[in-house]
């Protein structure tokens, strides 16, 4: 055998050897990020890769095992609804409508894996490994599995797309393994209970109508329980202290009841209704994008940032709220985004295979200064 041969021969062993390394070994930390509304902390995220990288393609081309996992720091949690919501129209805004239609049946299958509400500490993972697709699981409870090689980079566009969650958390999901130490820390602390696993293992059950009556039954008996230990305890409370007490059992009870409301609300997809749900958002944004504009004394000034707002329209498509979700530093910036969002109304009206009477989306908005 020729020498150059040999050493050719070598090589592409070798070449060989690296790849299958790559793609047996763990993932490592590639970045860390917060995402908050209103001021408060929704849910940490993490990405793992085996090659770490602060440039997207670079991640989405290698051929390697990757992981994406969010921890809920929410007390109040996160409803399903809203989850959901994020994913569809992160999807919608950083993939091309060949892309989503391509993709609609798995989308669907991922959406319907979630059956219940999020709650604080909860921890949700998505595994990509090649040939295998992306594993979907909560509190290390396996819910599914997406076979599809393209997937996991438009689940991985939603956080660090065109149109990220916002610039803050592309910069930290794209770190390259340097994190910061704090947030890595809290996101190492957050963990979940066995119980909690347990619930999440119920939503892939069918319940029966006996099991179900049973559980009314449970909550029956706990309620009276409650309400019996509660009448010993109001006999000792001043007339202050019952009237506290009852006001914040009844903010409680109508928390509890909007929560149910909105999760009973929310639709079952499917990938007709899915496509036009992100058809109809990709429509509204570009509209909207089509009336933003940087305002002049903000560029004077170096002024840059993002912003999320949430906007709720009528089947019409006229504004009936606006609320800005996350704020830049600078009121000029967030000014010019809600004045974008006016100056587009009437919007489109909703599509017939959009169901309910109002239609809610977020519309996110960044203001980069000229490179």
């Amino acid at each position: 055998m020729h020498l150059k041969h040999y050493l050719s021969l070598c090589l592409s062993f070798l070449l060989v050897a690296l790849c299958a390394s790559t793609q047996a070994a763990d993932p490592m930390l590639n970045g860390l990020a917060v995402h908050s509304e209103l001021g408060k902390e929704q849910f940490i995220a993490a990405l793992y890769s085996n090659v770490l990288s602060d440039n997207v393609n670079t991640l989405t081309t290698t051929a390697q095992s990757m992981r994406m996992e969010l921890k809920i720091a929410a007390p109040e949690g996160m409803t399903t609804r809203r989850f959901s919501r994020t994913w569809i129209e992160g999807m919608a805004i950083n993939n091309t409508q060949a892309e989503l239609t391509d993709q609609a049946e798995y989308m669907v299958k991922f959406d319907s894996m979630f059956k219940g509400r999020f709650v604080q500490n909860d921890d949700i993972v998505f595994s990509y490994t090649q040939t295998k697709g992306v594993t979907v699981s909560v509190n290390d409870v396996l819910l599914g599995n997406i076979p599809s090689e393209k997937f996991f980079a438009m689940l991985l566009s939603t956080w660090v797309g065109k149109v990220p969650l916002s610039s803050d958390f592309k910069e930290g999901i794209l770190s390259s393994g340097k994190t910061n130490a704090d947030v890595k820390s809290r996101f190492e602390k957050i963990k979940f209970t066995k119980d909690r696993a347990t619930e999440i293992a119920a939503w892939g059950k069918v319940k029966t109508p006996a099991e179900i009556a049973a559980e009314k039954e449970a909550l029956l008996l706990k309620a009276a329980s409650v309400q019996a230990s509660s009448v010993e305890t109001v006999k000792q409370l001043s007339k202050a202290e019952i009237a506290k007490a009852e006001a914040a059992a009844k903010a409680e009870a109508a928390r509890l009841a909007a929560i149910r409301a909105e999760e009973e609300e929310r639709p079952a997809l499917t990938a007709q209704t899915l496509l036009a749900r992100q058809f109809y958002v990709s429509d509204l944004l570009k509209k909207i994008r089509s009336n933003t504009r940087y305002p002049k004394r903000a560029l004077e000034r170096n002024q840059a940032g993002s912003m999320r707002i949430t906007v709720v329209i009528s089947r019409k498509g006229d504004i009936i709220s606006t609320s800005l979700i996350a704020a830049s530093q600078y009121e000029l910036l967030n000014d010019a985004a809600q004045e974008a969002i006016a100056k587009s109304a009437p919007f489109p009206s909703m599509p017939d295979t959009i169901t309910g009477t109002t239609f809610e989306f977020t519309v996110p908005t960044t203001f980069a200064l000229p490179k």
